[in-house]
């Protein structure tokens, strides 16, 4: 009789985020973006990050997007949260994309990004909060 109720009580708890394939979330973020020379670190800018994005996340596929840019990333998934760590090094640029989103949202995000050339250096560091959204609202403003 116990079993019966628990399996009903995981079945009704679970995000309905998880009963699909994709996931779909906007994150609004606030932060710090620095731009410094190389190879002095003499500080060119400094400017306040305050943006929102809203990301496409394959579950069954760990791959997610967002809607400023189409090219899939790998993910990982660990516990509760959703974790990106991707490196690139093309066109004279290398660096790393560094984030966390909450699996279940709303929760809260948070990223750090540093990319390089020969001669400037660029730092943005950012926290914030995900809610879920429905898939209508990524396939828009993907359009823009």
């Amino acid at each position: 009789m116990k079993l019966p109720l628990l399996l009903t009580t995981l079945l009704l708890s679970s995000s309905p985020a998880l009963a699909d394939d994709f996931l779909y979330m906007v994150c609004d973020m606030e932060g710090t973006s620095k731009t410094m020379l190389l190879p002095s670190g003499q500080l060119i800018s400094e400017k306040p990050l305050d943006s929102s994005l809203k990301f496409q996340i394959n579950l069954k596929e760990l791959k997610m997007r967002n809607h400023k840019n189409s090219v899939w990333v790998d993910i990982s998934i660990r516990g509760d949260r959703i974790i990106q760590n991707t490196q690139f090094n093309e066109d004279g640029y290398i660096g790393q994309v560094q984030g966390v989103m909450p699996l279940n949202p709303p929760g809260p995000t948070s990223t750090n990004i540093w990319t390089k050339t020969q001669t400037e250096y660029w730092v943005t560091e950012g926290e914030g909060d995900c809610r879920e959204i429905d898939s209508s609202v990524f396939d828009e403003a993907s359009k823009q």
